[in-house]
């Protein structure tokens, strides 16, 4: 009895025991992501708190003193940090900063099947492109590692696909077509990496919803930005600079801006003044810079909203020093540039659980300009491109799309230009042509509308049918091209599918204008097949082998090519400058070869083709842009301590060129005329490169700071890209391409 009053006393007594309420939030260390669902302990005391979506916990009745947070995440290292409570001091908001194990994370290339309506689409992740050499961290560029890309010579910024002609290939953004995707040298892409989710790439065999391209397509869509936080990176290095920031807008918007300019005119100026001998005769200055604005707002539980705005700005000049030796007459400045705006807004209504209507328009201006001494080219181009789209389901088996596809465009066209002979890639030299001036505002309409089905026949089968009709009101010509693909599901991880189909372009501007092209001209076509073998070794791991390739075929006819030839018009004999009559052949094989297993990874690509073109008069000769072997080796390592290196090995059959077998003496113009050979029958030397690229970053709680060094042709390899000759075409000598291009540069990112 005494004890248990004694006991009561001391209760009654004693101090009460202190226990506080532990809130904080969890983030992804440097990124500042908030990591959800993730377990938190707090010992010796064992309490245990789950993130909400937020990244937030909340431990409550904790004890008075010290303790420790421990965190045991898949991916991340663990985390265990010592704090303290006091009953005399509030309870103050905990960060807690989690390291994942590696952020050198090598990301693959994707073929979601949310992204791949069109099996024929090879789409790249944009976070890929960081990692790969030679890319520069541009997403874009990584596409030219893909099998069927062919190795665009010299300073191109053009994209050739499955041995069909630059031109032949159509570039967008977000649906909408825009003049180029890279910069002059192919230095860069006119997006802001940061700003794009992914990269397409769409090769023989494309579906209904794009057209007006015989070789394929590389389109680029931008990423939604980010609600979580305010964030951005700055970036410089010996190419060019630029910046970015991502935002919340509001209580639903986000918004993502971006710009950078480039300075590599200078670099290689400077470079020419350095070595100045005959590798540097032109005193080179590529220049360009961008904008990238994308803003999201969703405006209903039904109704999303995006608007892109899209600017870029593209310059090439240089000085001859000397005029060239087979055209004394050629001195003076050079200027190209090419310039676009875009700004494209795009809305998406669910109707239903079974049908999705997208509209968007691209609303825009571009400017081409080119002078050669007084030669000179412009274009100002205004353009609206409307595309609109329907999706039905009509049950788990059948899906249709229905939409229109148009381009719109008003151009104002002012040349001055020598009409010279060209033929075989050879042309005669500029002071031996007659100038045509000409000014001219043209309208053209290019109405497109495509109905595409997904049918799947059994759980193994799935057909693809599809129709587009296009009209073209410059030649006044309507088109139907029939589309289909099947597919044939051989196991969980192994396909097949056959495609096929038909497809047309328009004829260029300046090759339909009344003074200077044919006006008469008919569309150009083609006619592909593909039939694409994939194989995921891996199945269901995440660490082995993929395959994928397969043979492709395109038959092309009413090719566009000059002519000097005559035709009666109104009882006037008159130049036909274009006709028809060309006719072509691409035919090849192409694989893919993936491998994954952390910290090993890398990819090689091979193609083999034979692309062959035919004119009246002459037999069949290759393509000038014809490439037998195109081979891609890439292998990279993620090392200790954020550091990751990779290397990127190129090599590609030489370029074909037009042999000169002589010259004749031009009086008139005091020059000399090649004699041309055999069309494109003798070949440059073969094409190989090497590049390496090492990462390394510096991880601290509120930003990361990376380094990196890109080095394109590591070997100072002298690729011969073309030829010159001298004034009399007795001598040739070899035009080489970049020398040693290194790129050191340092990333901020908060």
């Amino acid at each position: 009895m005494f004890f248990r009053a004694l006991f009561f006393l001391f209760a009654l007594t004693a101090p009460p025991v202190f226990a506080a309420t532990i809130e904080g939030i969890l983030l992804e260390k440097g990124t500042k992501t908030p990591i959800l669902e993730a377990n938190l302990f707090l010992l010796p005391s064992t309490l245990k708190a789950t993130t909400d979506p937020a990244g937030r916990f909340r431990f409550g009745d904790v004890p008075e003193g010290e303790f420790q947070f421990v965190v045991n995440l898949t991916g991340y290292e663990k985390l265990e940090q010592n704090d303290f409570q006091s009953n005399s001091d509030p309870s103050p908001l905990r960060t807690l900063y989690l390291p994942r194990v590696s952020y050198q994370v090598y990301e693959t290339t994707i073929y979601g099947k949310e992204q791949k309506r069109d099996d024929s689409t090879r789409s790249l992740k944009a976070s890929l492109a960081a990692k790969l050499p030679g890319s520069n961290g541009d997403p874009i560029k990584a596409v030219q590692n893909l099998p069927g890309i062919s190795r665009a010579p010299g300073f191109s910024s053009q994209v050739i696909i499955q041995g069909a002609a630059p031109q032949d290939t159509r570039y967008t953004i977000d649906g909408h077509e825009v003049p180029i995707i890279f910069h002059f040298g192919g230095f860069s892409s006119v997006v802001f990496p940061e700003a794009l989710d992914r990269v397409d790439y769409l090769s023989a065999g494309y579906g209904a919803e794009y057209g007006r391209a015989m070789g394929g397509l590389v389109g680029v869509w931008t990423k939604k930005p980010s609600r979580d936080r305010v964030k951005g990176f700055a970036y410089a290095d010996l190419i060019n600079a630029g910046a970015a920031i991502e935002a919340p807008v509001g209580e639903t918007g986000s918004i993502t801006v971006g710009a950078r300019r480039s300075y590599i005119g200078n670099v290689l100026k400077a470079v020419a003044k350095a070595k100045d001998d005959q590798d540097f005769s032109l005193t080179a200055a590529p220049t360009f810079q961008d904008l990238s604005v994308v803003y999201d707002q969703p405006l209903t539980p039904n109704d999303d909203f995006k608007f892109d705005l899209i600017a870029s700005d593209d310059q090439f000049d240089f000085i001859l020093k000397d005029s060239p030796d087979n055209d004394p007459k050629l001195r003076g400045n050079f200027e190209s540039r090419t310039s676009f705006i875009r700004l494209i807004p795009q809305w998406t209504h669910r109707h239903n659980s079974r049908m999705t209507s997208r509209w968007s328009l691209g609303l825009g201006r571009d400017w081409i300009k080119f002078i050669l001494n007084d030669s000179f080219f412009r274009l100002g181009l205004y353009t609206v491109t409307t595309r609109g789209e329907i999706e039905q389901k009509w049950s788990e088996d059948f899906t249709s799309y229905f939409g229109i596809d148009n381009n719109f465009g008003w151009a104002d066209v002012s040349l001055n230009l020598p009409d010279f002979y060209n033929p075989g890639g050879v042309a005669n030299p500029i002071s031996s042509g007659r100038t045509q001036r000409v000014d001219v505002r043209t309208v053209s309409h290019k109405l497109g509308v495509y109905f595409n089905n997904d049918i799947k026949l059994s759980p193994a089968w799935s057909l693809k049918p599809g129709l587009r009709f296009d009209y073209f009101t410059a030649i006044r010509e309507g088109t139907v091209g029939p589309r289909i693909a099947l597919r044939r599901e051989l196991s969980p991880y192994s396909s097949v599918r056959m495609a096929t189909g038909l497809y047309y372009q328009p004829p260029r501007e300046q090759e339909t204008n009344s003074e200077v092209g044919n006006p008469d001209l008919k569309a150009p076509r083609a006619v592909h097949l593909a039939i694409t073998y994939d194989r995921d070794f891996r199945d269901g791991a995440s660490n082995g082998w993929t395959f994928q390739g397969g043979p492709f075929a395109r038959l092309f006819d009413r090719l566009i090519i000059p002519t000097s030839a005559t035709i009666l018009k109104n009882g006037t004999a008159v130049p036909e400058n274009y006709s028809n009559e060309g006719r072509g052949r691409a035919l090849g094989l192409e694989m893919l070869l993936r491998f994954d297993a952390n910290p090993w990874n890398g990819w090689l690509s091979y193609t083999l083709s034979r692309s062959t073109r035919k004119e009246p008069g002459q037999s069949w000769y290759s393509s000038q842009y014809d490439q037998t072997h195109n081979i891609n080796l890439i292998v990279g390592r993620d090392l200790p301590r954020n550091w990751r290196i990779a290397g990127r090995f190129r090599y590609v059959t030489g370029n074909p060129l037009t042999p000169i077998v002589g010259a004749s003496f031009d009086s008139d113009n005091d020059t000399y005329i090649p004699i041309r050979g055999p069309y494109y029958s003798e070949r440059v030397g073969a094409f190989y490169q090497l590049d390496i690229r090492a990462d390394k970053k510096w991880v601290y709680d509120k930003m990361i700071l990376t380094a990196y060094l890109d080095i394109q042709n590591v070997t100072n390899r002298k690729n011969v890209e073309s030829v010159n000759y001298a004034y009399d075409y007795s001598k040739r000598t070899d035009v080489t391409g970049l020398p040693v291009i290194p790129s050191i540069g340092l990333k901020g990112e908060f």
